[in-house]
């Protein structure tokens, strides 16, 4: 490993402070490293601050320093590279992240080469008015179609290849992938689901019904959610948590599984369900 682009959240990693103390680690291990000019807010000397395209180019490993948003921001950053992500975790829960920003230990295994990569599925995400594509993306987590005014319900439809599914009148709907299912999605009430698993989950979002209920597909459906409500500016689209994209009544958001994946570096004798009871419930375990 000759070259690691780090990648801190500023809001996060006040100062940099812990992106200087890593970054000092590697490059006494002979690592360049570089930082987007974006997100450098301080100088130092053991990393090099250039435009995001030259700081990535060549990196074997990109570490992305900050929550479990930190990671989302990167990875849609770097979607199609192929490049393997380190999540250090410097936020509040870090669900995706695999360590902490003073596990020093296992920074220096990773170097060493003692690690897995965990590949996740993605998802496209592409918004058509009439005949025209007027916006699209990828994301790792999910798209959220919901209101924009807190006061106001909405109404959508949605089909999967084509075939109708249900109309919910609400706040909205969340499609998650695996990854995503422990995000927007179980808070909305849908299913934790592996995220190694090929699926897409749909939650509806406070509906006014009865019988709406969370709907888990697979991954190779299309998925369409179309917008019926007449309120100009009533209804928003959001991928991992980014501004949302207004939509007009008629439009549609087209969501399929992506041909890129995210590549998770994993270096802790943990899994998938150890997580879940350490972030999401009051049980520890040893990790060792």
């Amino acid at each position: 490993m000759k070259k690691i682009m780090m990648h801190p959240n500023p809001t996060r990693d006040i100062n940099l402070e812990n992106t200087r103390k890593i970054a000092q680690f590697l490059t006494s291990r002979g690592i360049e490293v570089t930082i987007p000019e974006d997100v450098a807010t301080v100088d130092y000397p053991c990393f090099k601050i250039l435009p995001f395209e030259e700081a990535v180019c060549d990196a074997d490993m990109i570490i992305s320093l900050g929550g479990d948003g930190s990671i989302l921001h990167t990875v849609a950053k770097t979607a199609g590279m192929g490049i393997e992500i380190l999540g250090i975790n410097s936020g509040r829960m870090g669900y995706m992240a695999e360590i902490e920003a003073d596990e020093f230990d296992y920074l220096e295994q990773v170097l060493d080469g003692n690690y897995i990569v965990e590949e996740r599925m993605m998802i496209d995400v592409a918004i058509r008015r009439g005949q025209d594509i007027i916006a699209e993306g990828s994301g790792l987590n999910d798209v959220v179609v919901a209101k924009t005014n807190r006061l106001k319900i909405i109404d959508i439809d949605v089909y999967a290849d084509r075939s109708f599914i249900s109309h919910y009148q609400g706040d909205g709907v969340a499609i998650a992938t695996p990854t995503g299912s422990t995000a927007y999605s179980m808070s909305a009430g849908g299913p934790i689901v592996d995220p190694i698993t090929e699926s897409i989950t749909i939650t509806p979002i406070c509906t006014h019904s009865l019988s709406a209920k969370p709907i888990v597909l697979s991954s190779k459906r299309e998925i369409s959610v179309q917008a019926l409500s007449r309120v100009e500016g009533s209804i928003g689209v959001s991928v991992d948590g980014s501004s949302p994209v207004e939509l007009n009544y008629g439009d549609q958001v087209i969501i399929k599984r992506s041909n890129h994946m995210t590549k998770l570096v994993r270096v802790k004798n943990i899994n998938f369900y150890d997580i879940l009871c350490t972030k999401l419930s009051d049980r520890r375990f040893d990790a060792n």
